[in-house]
């Protein structure tokens, strides 16, 4: 998966990046496997696992960002971005 290859090289890359992964689904498992156990070292402090939130807490929550990313390769419209983009990230 794409943000599993991501996040690594990202943080090897940028000792300032952060990344707040908001939601649960099919990759989330995996996703901490790589995080907690593979790259533990670089994804220290560095990851941040908010799981399911309540639609009511998305605006906060995309607020603490700069930037939105979304790894779906399936929606057709994603209300995600425009909602990111409605709290002033770049998507």
């Amino acid at each position: 998966h794409l943000l599993a290859k991501l996040i690594p090289l990202t943080l090897k890359e940028n000792k300032n990046v952060r990344f707040i992964i908001a939601g649960s689904g099919p990759m989330e498992p995996h996703l901490r496997e790589v995080c907690e156990k593979t790259h533990k070292k670089e994804c220290k402090g560095k990851i941040e696992f908010l799981g399911d939130s309540k639609h009511e807490d998305v605006p906060n929550i995309l607020r603490r960002g700069d930037i939105f990313l979304n790894c779906s390769l399936t929606e057709a419209f994603c209300t995600a971005i425009v909602e990111a983009a409605s709290c002033g990230l770049l998507v």
